[in-house]
């Protein structure tokens, strides 16, 4: 069993727009749409400013044009030939369940393949270089990242590719749990200190600092704990506590306490993010998902329940 994480080359960039019409043909678009977005792309032009020169402009020949709300969507309109040639390729093995079959994991570009052994990875490489000859979509060959989940998963590959640990949508993952806090837990508070330490001395009020830790601080740690079960020490919220209270007192002895702060405004605080409260939230959503237990929507939930064998995922809580 391994993983494949690969990454695609100026992605949007690459663009046919003829491939992109003909899979708006092929997923039943109505056609006045079809003609919009071909008015769109047509003779699209652009030029290059530096040093405040202007270049000539010149023909834009493929792409999807940057910062357009429509762009992610065409994207993935573009790249899903590709993934339902991976899925309806039988010699292709991901990890089966009881309600679906698992091969790939698309989000904008970043791709990740479940494959169960390197016959589905070569024959994987053999339909992204038959994709990439008729949509100018290309894999960069030099950078994927093999994660093997047993032992000799690299050799015999027709494609260069390096094994350890891989990143996917900013999480780290490695194949020993063990080593998840170290990669991902533990140079958060520090990247957090970095960054509260140039705002200290931005011209904010205590609520514009709280209002800062809510808005900068609390999604980065929230998505970190939403995405990865393992539990930081204890020692890890009172470092990130350190630093915001540093923050919200310039590096001076607190007026107020944290404990004050993390209080509702009807209590005097001004409800301060309780980090460890949202760690405990996050578990108990999943565990709330556990009990639920509907694969059929969820397919991580059926993932989970493959990997359990003949334990209910429902019946986790109680044990």
């Amino acid at each position: 069993m391994t993983i494949l994480s690969l990454d695609a080359e100026k992605a949007f960039d690459r663009v046919n727009w003829k491939f992109l019409i003909a899979a708006l043909h092929k997923f039943g678009f109505v056609e006045a749409f079809i003609n919009w977005i071909k008015i769109l792309n047509h003779n699209p032009n652009a030029s290059v400013r530096t040093n405040k020169q202007t270049s000539n402009r010149f023909f834009l020949g493929r792409g999807t044009r940057h910062g357009c709300p429509l762009s992610p969507s065409l994207f993935a309109i573009f790249i899903e030939p590709l993934a339902a040639a991976i899925r309806q390729n039988e010699s292709i093995k991901g990890i089966k369940t009881k309600h679906s079959h698992h091969k790939i994991s698309l989000y904008a570009d970043d791709i990740l393949l479940f494959l169960s052994n390197l016959h589905s990875v070569n024959e994987t490489a053999t339909i992204i270089n038959e994709f990439s000859s008729i949509s100018d979509y290309s894999i960069n060959w030099n950078k994927p990242v093999l994660l093997p989940l047993d032992s000799n998963a690299e050799q015999r590959l027709t494609i260069p590719v390096k094994t350890g640990n891989i990143k996917y949508l900013g999480i780290n993952f490695s194949p020993k749990l063990s080593e998840l806090v170290q990669l991902d837990h533990t140079p958060l508070p520090k990247n957090i200190k970095d960054d509260l330490t140039r705002w200290t001395n931005l011209p904010l009020s205590l609520m514009g600092k709280v209002a800062t830790v809510k808005m900068k601080i609390l999604p980065k740690v929230n998505y970190l704990f939403s995405m990865i079960p393992t539990q930081p020490p204890l020692k890890w919220f009172k470092i990130l506590d350190s630093s915001i209270s540093s923050f919200l007192w310039n590096n001076k002895p607190a007026r107020i306490s944290l404990k004050t702060l993390k209080s509702a405004k009807s209590c005097g605080g001004q409800t301060l993010p309780n980090f460890h409260n949202y760690f405990l939230a996050n578990r108990l959503q999943y565990i709330l998902k556990w009990v639920k237990n509907n694969p059929e929507t969820n397919s991580w939930l059926d993932l989970e329940q493959a990997l359990c064998g003949k334990i209910n995922l429902s019946d986790l809580p109680f044990i």
